[in-house]
């Protein structure tokens, strides 16, 4: 084999199984943060960890028990992990490193989590809307595998969205392309946690559809039901 052969070859297949490098994912959830380490190139994780978010704790207590589920996935100090993916709810700015206002996460404006991540754990950290991750991922391991174009939504805590065009992930400028729960749905409808009325995460989302059958319990709206 010549030497510019090499360049052909993707990085995984020439490492021997003792340099397989390690990656870490970690989810921040406005309810749950989860953790996963990955050895070498598989998409199945090979360890897995869970904790409650306790936003209302603050960031500090919060970015603390980010720290802990992530290493308790990861081998002791981190050796041999090549990188860490961190998922956060949006809008966020995956070129800067940057949560710009995260509604569930009380605190979360114009926060630098990739820098603090990175100081923390020592290690490489790249950062991506929670949404736009997971419609990368269904696109590329799950029910999008072999369409170009994918429109993905996740409905839990808040509502987001995902576009995969063309067969590449749509950003936009800053990262901040599509945030389908800030879609308007009901003029002058309840407040959402950015700020706004009648958006689509506070009248659909996990949370909106919990806080709207206890009023309608309360309201006695299930007593003939």
């Amino acid at each position: 084999m010549a030497d510019g052969d090499w360049d052909l070859l993707p990085a995984h297949a020439i490492l021997s199984p003792v340099d397989t490098p390690l990656f870490i994912g970690a989810d921040v959830g406005g309810t749950s943060l989860r953790a996963a380490r990955f050895d070498g190139y598989t998409h199945l994780p090979a360890a897995k960890a869970k904790a409650p978010t306790y936003a209302a704790k603050g960031v500090e207590a919060v970015i603390q028990r980010l720290e802990k589920v992530i290493r308790e996935v990861a081998p002791p100090n981190l050796e041999g992990v090549a990188g860490i993916g961190l998922i956060a709810p949006g809008p966020l700015d995956p070129f800067a490193g940057a949560v710009l206002a995260a509604p569930n996460l009380p605190g979360w404006e114009n926060l630098p989590l990739k820098k603090i991540a990175e100081e923390r754990l020592g290690k490489p950290v790249f950062l991506g809307n929670d949404a736009n991750l997971a419609a990368l991922a269904e696109w590329k391991f799950g029910a999008g595998r072999g369409h170009a174009d994918v429109l993905y939504l996740t409905i839990s805590t808040g509502i987001g969205g995902g576009v995969i065009s063309g067969g590449k992930i749509f950003l936009g400028a800053r990262g901040l392309a599509v945030e389908a729960g800030h879609v308007l749905a009901v003029p002058d409808g309840p407040l959402c946690g950015c700020g706004q009325r009648g958006h689509l995460e506070a009248v659909a989302s996990g949370t909106a559809i919990g806080r709207n059958a206890q009023a309608r319990l309360k309201a006695g709206d299930g007593e003939n039901s």
